[in-house]
């Protein structure tokens, strides 16, 4: 395969619920800079929703296209959460007195939780199929001159990873990436159960590397790798068993290749994997302080004024990524693995 991609950019996003909003304000300023190519773009759960809405966009309306594609896709989530019920337009108009509730609930009851079933959440997840197929072409993904993607879904059965590619674009895929299996009955697909891809790809690294022709890689990872605080309540425990599975795919993932790339440095290669993960630049853009402030369980309640907060400081934070290291794209990778990931 030849490697060489001028000006490309591959990105894999991560995923973590409504902190998504985070991603599209990278997107966004990214999409600004035209010395940037976006050639593919991998994706579990939130994140792969972001990278279908932005190589749809990508598709039909090039970078403005794209820009106003993940635009129109966060402002319609929050209008249908809105619509769903009342819980979300009274927190948005009472937000200290649902705060007040929360933490009485939590000091009178512990570490009781109201009962609940995936099929409760049939409803929403039939909502969000719609949003999906309003704002995303998925023909211009099957058919058209999108980048490529590869979005994950974890296979009830064995646990295992499958990676959706364009050709096998469609609203079920999505769905099957987001499905978070506490709160979503499972999405079927060629007879396969499948929930969230961040359980087993989170966000798929792989695929970028063997597939792809660019050998700069670009992290956004929105899920905090630390938090100060141990979790008590039942719920507390459960979000954060999920953050700490989401996180432990991408570590895994990383430790290796940069393994690899220690190993196979003196060597010399002139094609094949080795020589492709030798020549790998990772990069990263996060914003550890802002969202190891958050909540964990903020991700599943898509206010506006958070979502928005997390697009100025997705902005931002690749603002100052592309004044800083995103200098060194073609020249060597930024990414602060072992310091980040690596053991403790």
């Amino acid at each position: 395969m030849n490697r060489s991609c001028r000006n490309g950019l591959d990105i894999a996003l991560q995923g973590g619920g409504a902190h998504g909003a985070f991603t599209w304000g990278v997107l966004d300023r990214l999409l600004e800079d035209e010395d940037i190519g976006i050639t593919a773009v991998s994706g579990a759960s939130a994140g792969a929703v972001n990278a279908a809405v932005l190589a749809s966009g990508l598709a039909n309306g090039g970078r403005e296209g794209a820009r106003r594609a993940l635009s129109d896709f966060w402002e319609a989530l929050n209008r249908v959460s809105r619509d769903s019920g009342p819980l979300i337009p009274l927190m948005e108009a009472f937000p200290l007195t649902f705060q007040a509730l929360s933490n009485w609930w939590s000091t009178m009851f512990g570490n009781v939780s109201l009962p609940s079933s995936p099929e409760m959440g049939a409803a929403s997840q039939q909502a969000l199929r719609s949003l999906l197929e309003e704002h995303i072409d998925f023909d211009a993904l099957r058919h058209g001159e999108a980048p490529r993607l590869f979005l994950s879904a974890t296979d009830v059965r064995n646990g295992n990873a499958r990676i959706f590619r364009n050709e096998e674009m469609s609203a079920d895929v999505l769905l099957a990436s987001a499905c978070l299996p506490l709160f979503f009955p499972p999405v079927t697909i060629d007879g396969v159960d499948y929930w969230d891809g961040g359980y087993s790809a989170n966000p798929p690294i792989m695929p970028l590397v063997q597939e792809s022709p660019c050998d700069d890689l670009l992290l956004v990872t929105i899920n905090p790798t630390s938090r100060e605080e141990t979790p008590r309540s039942s719920s507390e425990i459960t979000n954060r068993l999920t953050e700490l599975s989401f996180n432990q795919t991408l570590i895994k993932d990383l430790r290796g290749l940069v393994l690899v790339q220690g190993e196979v440095s003196p060597l010399h290669f002139g094609k094949g994997l080795l020589a492709t993960v030798k020549r790998l630049r990772i990069h990263e853009i996060h914003d550890e302080e802002t969202l190891s402030a958050m909540p964990a369980q903020s991700k599943l309640t898509p206010l506006r004024e958070m979502l928005l907060l997390l697009h100025g400081k997705g902005r931002e934070a690749a603002e100052a990524w592309l004044a800083g290291d995103g200098r060194m794209l073609g020249k060597k990778g930024t990414a602060r693995i072992a310091e980040r990931y690596g053991p403790k």
